[in-house]
Parts: structure tokens; C-alpha cells; sequence
């Protein structure tokens, strides 16, 4: 097979118990039929201790019994893993060996990444200052797994996630731009995944390629008129109106405030979450208008000049991990709207955050910030089962999860 991964993945490494904040708490830890076959055959005290914490599951797998505050029962007081320490790397089950790292396999090719629910996985996003690309190697020990993905559909998805790479990288405009053409992209292939015209996506593929194109389709978009033909031809004029930024209700904000609701049986995998919706809500709710919005988001950035590079970095990790699974569930708008939502999120609760410092005694760098808080946002909404399948649900039928608001919003916080 052939393994693709990001080009700072080579320099992950776990920092174990000199972490922050350790993998092996606030959530449960599903153990691989594999590795529960092989922990029942454990002998002595420490068998015991395997066997007292397992919890079977009709699947044939198991999960451990947490202790209190949601720990690992095998994380030590120095953070680090009793059954790493006693058994050995090799033995750890596929959920704690692989973490922060994701897995995706496509036939003979097999992507892996590392997420930011680990604070030094997004320590090394977040500081990779050149445009992301990949690497790819041979590994004759891995042998592809059948699966029904439709091959033509997934190659058309494939060339189009290259053309997602390029806008997202394209640093002659602002990453709120970008953001705004790939959602209105990822809009126009859908259209043709609904129609089951999977053949017209390589058409939006390259059209997408032409700067004149893309700086036209922008100037529409930020006038607020996300209604462009496809067939727009070079020279075509786009009339722009302006006049539709001087109204200002409270719509952005209270649209923005939704992101951050709970709901009924969520799950909070890191207390300091709540801490972080708090700041946000009292942001929020401090603020007359969408106009004060705005001035405040502007002013956070003008003194935040990394975020760009940063939010890129975070752009290309949710098209790289998520935009081919639509090959699974015919869904790439989802996807798009993944990586928008989360960007919003983060942004809104780092300024959140940068107020709350502002009138208090706690001021964190803003790398270290946005890093803690892309990892709590990562841990909240991609590592809870729970919590992944109702926002799903959410960004599918929730309002301020249109496409229309999310790119009213990025026009605005543009």
C-alpha cells in the first residue's frame, strides 16, 4: 500500500508525562478484539488487575472502567501508562497506540495524520510555517482491506480535495477568503454528488484552478450574493453591493452564540471547556451589535498577525482528514462546512479568550492559546461518538449551520 501523510508527521513524537494534558482521561478507552484476546491471558498481579477493569461488549471487543475524574486506570500519578510500563509499547491496544493519530484507507492508499486534540500534535501544526504538502511511501506490509468505495467517484473526489489544498494555501488573500471558496466549492460538487452527476465535479475542479475565476466568484460572495452561474467566463463583470454591510441587527452574534450550545446528553470530555463557552457567552452577550462583533474580531486579528498561518494549517488537517470520506456518505458539503465551523469556533473563543486575559491577571501567548483551544474544541467535537453524530446531525439542519450564515460570517469577520 501506499502511505500518505502530512509533512510534519515525521516529527511527532509523545512527550508522555511532561504533557498538559494527558490522552488518558475524560474519555473511554475501547479495547480491539485483538488486544482484549490478549490481556485475558495476562498472568499475576497485574492480570488481575487487567481482568478487574475490563468490561466486555457484545462486539468482542471491551472497554476499561475509568476511576475517578475520568482517568485511565492505568495512568500513574506521573501521567504516564502502567501497562506501557509493564508490558510493553507493542501491547498497548490499537486506541492508545494510534492516538492523536487518524487512519484512513482508500483502496491501496492508506492516510494518516495526527490530530489536534493533542496539544503537541497541534503544537506542530500550528507552528509549520511553510505550505503544507505530503508525503508518500511504499509498505509492502500492509495489505488493502476490501470495501465497496465507487472507484470513479472516488477519483473524481480525490482531484478535487488537490484543487481544496490550493485554495486553502493560497496566501495572496486572507484565510476568511479562502475559507469562502471552499465552502462555495464544496457547495457546487454537491450539487452534482445530489444529482448523481459525479462526472461534472472535474468541470467545478477546474474552474476552481483559475485565479481569474476565483477573484471574480469572491467579489460575489462578499457582496453577499452567493448566487454565481457556474458558467462565469473571464471578463464577465460581477457587480458588487456594498451597501448590504452598513445594516447591522444582532443575527451574526446570536447565530455565533448557537455554536456553543449544549444539548441534551453531551458530553464534555475536558472540564475547562465549560470555562471557554463561559468566556465566550459573557463576550457575546457584552457586545450591542453584529458592528461591535465585527470591530472586536477585526482588532483581535491586527493584533494576532500569526492566526492566518495557523488557521491554514488547521484548514488543510480537516480537508485532509475529512473531505474523501464523502466518497462513503456522498456528503463533501458536510465536510466543508467541518473545517468552517471549527475555524469560527476557535476564532470566537480565542477572542473570547484574549478579552478575558485582558481584564484579568492570566494572559496566555496567543500560539499557546489557540492551541489549547483548538485542542479542546478537537477533543469536543471529534473524540465523543456521542457528541460527533448530533453535531453532524446539527450542521445538517440547524440554522447557524447554513451555508448561508457561515458564509455571511466569514464575510463579515473577513
Amino acid at each position: 500500500m501506499k502511505v500518505m501523510t502530512p509533512h510534519y508527521y515525521k516529527d511527532f513524537r509523545c512527550i508522555a508525562g511532561a504533557c498538559t494534558d494527558t490522552c488518558c482521561a475524560g474519555w473511554d478507552v475501547d479495547v480491539d478484539k485483538n488486544s482484549y484476546k490478549y490481556y485475558k491471558t495476562v498472568k499475576g498481579a497485574f492480570g488481575k488487575r487487567l481482568k478487574s477493569v475490563m468490561v466486555p461488549s457484545q462486539d468482542g471487543e471491551c472497554t476499561f472502567t475509568l476511576k475517578e475524574g475520568g482517568r485511565c486506570p492505568f495512568l500513574n500519578d506521573d501521567n504516564l501508562c502502567d501497562l506501557y510500563i509493564e508490558l510493553g509499547e507493542d501491547k498497548l491496544c490499537e486506541t492508545c497506540a494510534e492516538f492523536p493519530r487518524f487512519i484512513n484507507d482508500y483502496g491501496n492508499i492508506r492516510e494518516i495524520g495526527i490530530a489536534p486534540s493533542c496539544k503537541t500534535a497541534g503544537e506542530l501544526m500550528f507552528s509549520y510555517k511553510d505550505e503544507l504538502t505530503f508525503d508518500t511511501v511504499e509498505d509492502n506490509s500492509l495489505t488493502p482491506e476490501p470495501n465497496d468505495i465507487d472507484a470513479y467517484t472516488y477519483m473524481q473526489l480525490r482531484q478535487a480535495r488537490i484543487v481544496a489544498f490550493g485554495i486553502i494555501s493560497d496566501r495572496d488573500i486572507s484565510i476568511f477568503e479562502r475559507l469562502m471558496l471552499y465552502l462555495n466549492y464544496a457547495k457546487r460538487i454537491q450539487k452534482h454528488l445530489d444529482a448523481e452527476r459525479d462526472e461534472l465535479i472535474a468541470g467545478v475542479a477546474k474552474r476552481f484552478c483559475g485565479p481569474d475565476y476565483r477573484e471574480k466568484l469572491l467579489d460575489k460572495l462578499k457582496s453577499r450574493d452567493t448566487v454565481l452561474p457556474d458558467k462565469l467566463q473571464d471578463g464577465d463583470i460581477v457587480k458588487s453591493k456594498p451597501e448590504v454591510h452598513k445594516s447591522y441587527g444582532t443575527r451574526l452574534i446570536k447565530g455565533l452564540r448557537h455554536f456553543f450550545d449544549d444539548f441534551k446528553g453531551m458530553e464534555v470530555i475536558n472540564p475547562d471547556w465549560n470555562i471557554h463557552v463561559a468566556r465566550v457567552r459573557q463576550f457575546l452577550d457584552g457586545l450591542a451589535d453584529d458592528s461591535e462583533l465585527v470591530a472586536a474580531m477585526k482588532d483581535y486579528h491586527a493584533g494576532s498577525e500569526a492566526f492566518a498561518h495557523e488557521y491554514e494549517q488547521l484548514a488543510m488537517y480537516y480537508v485532509y482528514r475529512y473531505m474523501l470520506d464523502a466518497v462513503n456518505d456522498y456528503d463533501v458539503l458536510l465536510k466543508a462546512k467541518n473545517a468552517v465551523i471549527g475555524i469560527l469556533a476557535v476564532d470566537i473563543m480565542a477572542a473570547a479568550n484574549r478579552v478575558a486575559g485582558q481584564q484579568s491577571d492570566f494572559r496566555k501567548p496567543d500560539f499557546t492559546m489557540r492551541v489549547d483551544i483548538a485542542h479542546l474544541y478537537s477533543r469536543q467535537f471529534e473524540h465523543s461518538y456521542y457528541n460527533y453524530e448530533v453535531y453532524r446531525e446539527y450542521f445538517g439542519t440547524k440554522r447557524c449551520y447554513s451555508y448561508e450564515f457561515l458564509m455571511d460570517a466569514l464575510v463579515s469577520l473577513n
